[in-house]
Parts: C-alpha cells; structure tokens; sequence
C-alpha cells in the first residue's frame, strides 16, 4: 500500500469511530450496574483546592482511601464496563493518581486517539490566541480569513464564535457520517466545507458539525501562521510535561480541528486537571480562566436519554453526574471533553475528581458517562479513609484481569 493510500485508510478508520456526542445524546443508554452504583448519599463537596504539587513530570499517587474513596467499589465499577470495549481509565482525586486499568494492547504509555474530544484542544487553543491577540475576537467574520464566502449573504455573517458552538448554519449531514466521509475524500478539505448551502442563519441553530471546527482549524492557522499542532506544543503541551503525542493533517497541511489528536491517557488527565484549575498550572496561566469560563457556558442546552440535563459550549459538553431521578447529593455538574468510541476527559469539581476514559464503543454511546456515575460512587469523604488491604487486593485483581480484555465486535 503506498504511503498516500495508507494515509487515506487510517484517517478513514478514524472517522468511522468519530460519532459526534450530538448523536450520543440521542442514544438509549443502559443504567449503570447495581454494583457500581453509589450506595449512600454522596456528600457535599466543593471546588478544587490549590493543588499542593504539579504532574508536570507525571502523577503522584496514593490508594484511593486516602483521598478519599473506596477502592472496592472501584473495582466494583471496573468489572462491570471491562466486557464494553473499554481501553483505558484514568482516575484522579485531589491532584493524585488513584487508579488507573489498560486492557490488551495498551498501556500508560500508549498514546490512543482521542477522536472528537480533539475539538475541547482546539477551543483552548483559540482561547490562548484571543489572549495572545492573535485572533482579534470571537465577533471576527470567517470571510476575514475565507474571503471568498464574503459574497454569499448568510456566509458572510458567519463569526468565529459561531463555528466554537456548532452555529455556522452550513448543512452538514451526519446520517451514516455522510458529509465527514465527502471531506476526508475531497482534495481540499476547506474548499469543501466553505462549499455547503447555508442551512440557517449562522448563531441561531445548534447542528453538531465536523466541518465547523475544522474550519477553526483553518482560521487558527492563517491567524497564528502556524498549525494547531505546532501552536499547542510550547504553549500548551510543554507547560503540562507532554512530551507524547500526533495530530494529523488534512491534505492542506492544517491540523484536523475535529479528530485526530492522540495523547495517552494520562495526559488527558492532566489537561482536565487544569481545567479544573481554572487554567493555571504551576503558577503560570496557561488557558485564560475567562476562556474556560465562556466554554463551559450553556449555549446549546441538551438532554440526554440517561435522564441528564446539560449542554454544550466552545467544543465542550456538560451535564448532571447523575439523571433527575438520583438524589439531589449526586446532581454534581460534570464537564467533558467528548470523542465517539468513548474517549472523554471527565472533569467533577464538586468531587475533585478527574476520569479520562479511551474505549472503542460506538453502540453504547454514553457508556464511558454510566462508567463515570459507577466511579464515583467510590467517593466517600473528603477526608482520608482507613487503609483496607481487602478491598485494594480486589482493585488489583480487577485491574489485572483487565488487562487480558480484547475488544468484541460489535
């Protein structure tokens, strides 16, 4: 197969897997387990403390009881997901690595493609070149940049803000993930996008849209002069202690602003670690707190089939911790970066927990969430626990086992 082929075969398979999370909300998902279910009321938590230790060279960890949690009710919530295509979990409390479980063929080094929670990287990035004044705000008109949609009545009203929400107005056919599969085929990715009729007027329809935030892509390159991947790596990944990772390209040469980035799971981790705090890693403020902010804002409300209210923001998705009928203890606000398969970075500040999850799911949709509410019935206090060498023995034999798990077809 030669290279252009192979190229073309992979970013394939990729989009394949990237079903947006619009999709997600409308799909019936099962209730988690009893076994993994919080079996008291969660208690009263509030947001993250000044972290008293930075992961830049990786995590610290402790047992889970010592932040907090049980690690038998992790093990609990592990064997019930090990049999759903599940890759990897992550999960942090307090700025420590309490547990983590691979399955066959990964391993914390392994850097897994992270699909469309690719898109919560972007919005950070554009985020940090508004501060850097390199775009000038989020009221510029995308014909700045693509000047010949300047014509087009509806396109040329089109703004940068309204390509973070997923409002362009362009019509994008995510059936079967018909428009993406037109892109990856078509020689000029943006031409393509900047191709499609106006469904609406662009800031007043939510319509999830690969093709908006790759064309942000376009727009960070031409506004920064530099790919969203060259752009991340000294402002973003360095700073975090990245150091293993690969974000493709279209034909172009622009970063996929949709899909593509890989990172191992534990830096994923550590990209929810700050931002849950509030974008300031070791004293230096990496995203603008403000950013993350307007990201998290609720500019496209959603409910979900698991009984959730939430919404989505610039490239990020929110929602309950638990559906309207859990007791009001467990209605924590969870903020998610979010790619088909079941890639989510997970982000609790009410439990100053983090969960960074990688699966290849595409039938269980919000699976990695019902995994999420399982997790975090293993929160206990907000104050050490005793040490139990019983229940850390069933987390290890849990973790264990995991590892021999190969992926089902499905």
């Amino acid at each position: 197969m030669n290279p252009g082929m192979k190229r073309s075969v992979l970013l394939l398979c990729s989009l394949v897997l990237a079903l947006s999370l619009a999709a997600c909300a409308k799909q019936q998902a099962a209730p988690p387990s009893a076994a993994g279910q919080p079996s008291k009321q969660a208690p009263a938590f509030t947001d993250a403390a000044k972290p008293d230790y930075w992961p830049t060279a990786g995590w610290k960890t402790t047992s889970p009881e010592a932040q907090g949690m049980d690690s038998e009710t992790l093990a609990e919530a592990l064997q019930s997901y090990k049999d759903h295509n599940l890759h990897s979990v992550v999960v942090v409390r307090n700025g420590y690595l309490v547990a983590e479980a691979y399955s066959s063929g990964y391993q914390a080094d392994t850097i897994q493609e992270l699909h469309s929670a690719t898109k919560s990287v972007t919005s950070s990035l554009v985020g940090m070149a508004v501060a850097e004044k390199k775009l000038k705000d989020l009221n510029q008109k995308v014909s700045d940049y693509f000047p010949e949609i300047a014509s087009d009545p509806k396109k040329a009203n089109m703004t940068v803000e309204h390509l973070l929400y997923m409002a362009s107005g362009l019509d994008w056919n995510n059936n079967g993930e018909q428009s993406s599969l037109e892109l990856m085929g078509s020689p000029d990715w943006m031409k393509y996008i900047l191709s499609k009729p106006s469904r609406a007027e662009p800031g007043t329809v939510f319509h999830y849209s690969n093709g908006d935030a790759h064309l942000m892509s376009g727009i960070m390159q031409k506004a920064t002069g530099q790919t969203l991947y060259d752009y991340a790596k000294p402002r973003l990944f360095e700073p975090l202690g990245i150091t293993a990772s690969d974000w493709k390209k279209d034909p172009q040469g622009y970063s996929i602003g949709a899909w593509s980035l890989m990172l191992t799971p534990r830096d994923m981790a550590k990209l929810g670690f700050l931002y849950m705090n509030h974008g300031v890693w070791d004293g230096r403020a990496v995203v603008p707190e403000q950013w993350i902010d307007a990201s998290w804002e609720k500019r496209a409300p959603q409910k979900f089939n698991d009984g959730t209210q939430g919404g989505y923001g610039y490239y990020w998705w929110m929602k309950q911790l638990a559906p309207d009928t859990a007791s009001a203890q467990w209605k924590q606000e969870v903020y998610f970066a979010a790619g088909s398969g079941g890639q989510r970075i997970f982000i609790v500040p009410g439990l100053k927990m983090i969960v960074a999850v990688t699966a290849n799911n595409d039938n269980e949709a919000i699976m990695p969430e019902q995994l999420l509410f399982a997790l975090a019935g293993s929160v206990k206090s907000d104050k050490a626990l005793p040490e139990s060498p019983e229940a850390a023995a069933k987390w290890t034999q849990a973790a264990e086992a995991f590892k021999q798990v190969k992926d089902k077809p499905e």
